[in-house]
């Protein structure tokens, strides 16, 4: 309980968990064990070491719990849902986070806002029509809006603008982070800083403003070391990839490439993996290179596979797809369109 109220243990008392929960026979007390556990070794990245404790809890927790035990359930699958989520395994995440909503009560609470923030992200990365996700989110502002809890209320306006960012909806974009930002104004937290810099490079970019894009970007990359999730940066690289591929400025596109694969060589970061082969294969094609845009997209389609990128890897092998269509390579072809289909989550 004392972890799981302020996020603090000591490391002999972490090591004894991990040997008390080989013995333990109550469910109470399991669920409490692996919900520390497994919330401590993904909240810091320790991804190889908790593997095997998410996959022993699998094996000793039953699937059907008493509902007396509720409250420890709800917290022992918040951590399964934040080790899925972490690893970017967005179909498991989503399916914990599920299961979690139907497990609270009809009045709404704080847990409900954290439960609807987080299906709002799984939503964001899964499906294409954003307007669940967005819904999602307005239900987790306006709780925790009700309980003046405002960092979470930030964070719900930062992710209302992505998601309009994302549907182009520029406007209702830059008005979502002018709010977040003026929230900031009294609470002077410089984690938020780089994303702040980041969705305005965003926007920008979806503007076609690419000056300003850029001086954004530039601006969170030199704020990158107050992101409280450092493997984050990667993505400000990859728009920056994809600005100066529309410049034509092979140079720079070849740096921050370079840069981006070091920065992935410390952090496993799979979306953005996947997507940057596709770019190195969308860079191969412009300069006339069919046999490097062939292995670059084979490459991400593979790597999507493997950490479970589905969205990504469906509109990876519909354009390879095309592409052998075009070529004539009809087999080829069908071979990628039915992996379109096959991971298509829309």
């Amino acid at each position: 309980n004392k972890y799981k109220n302020d996020k603090i243990i000591s490391e002999k008392d972490l090591s004894s968990l991990e040997l008390y929960v080989r013995d333990i026979d109550s469910i109470l007390l399991l669920l409490k064990a692996y919900g520390v556990l497994i919330y401590y070794h993904s909240r810091n990245n320790n991804f190889s070491h908790v593997e095997p404790i998410v996959n022993q809890a699998t094996q000793v927790i039953p699937n059907q719990i008493d509902s007396q035990y509720n409250e420890d359930l709800i917290y022992y699958l918040m951590a399964r849902g934040h080790y899925f989520y972490r690893k970017q395994d967005y179909m498991a995440a989503h399916e914990i986070y599920v299961k979690v909503e139907s497990l609270l009560g009809l009045e709404e609470t704080i847990q409900h806002a954290n439960i609807y923030y987080n299906l709002c992200h799984v939503n964001k990365e899964l499906y294409k029509d954003k307007s669940i996700s967005r819904l999602y989110a307005r239900k987790a502002y306006k709780i925790f809006l009700k309980f003046n809890i405002k960092n979470r209320v930030i964070d719900t306006l930062l992710m209302l603008t992505i998601l309009y960012d994302l549907d182009a909806l520029y406007d209702k974009a830059l008005e979502c982070l002018q709010q977040a930002e003026s929230g900031l104004e009294d609470n002077n937290n410089s984690m938020y800083s780089p994303i702040i810099s980041y969705n305005y490079g965003k926007i920008y970019q979806g503007l076609k403003d690419y000056t300003n894009a850029i001086k954004y970007y530039e601006e969170c990359l030199q704020l990158s070391e107050f992101l409280q999730q450092k493997h984050q940066k990667v993505y400000t690289l990859r728009s920056l990839i994809e600005i100066h591929i529309e410049f034509k400025d092979w140079k720079t596109v070849n740096k921050f490439m370079d840069e981006a694969f070091d920065f992935l060589s410390i952090f496993d970061v799979p979306y953005a993996q996947v997507q940057l082969y596709g770019l190195k294969g969308k860079i191969s094609k412009l300069r006339g290179d069919d046999y490097g845009y062939e292995k670059h997209m084979q490459k991400a389609i593979e790597m999507g596979l493997e950490k479970k990128q589905y969205p990504l890897v469906s509109e990876l092998a519909h354009e390879l797809g095309d592409y052998f269509f075009d070529n004539r390579a009809y087999k080829m072809s069908a071979k990628y369109l039915k992996i379109s289909i096959e991971n298509s989550t829309n």
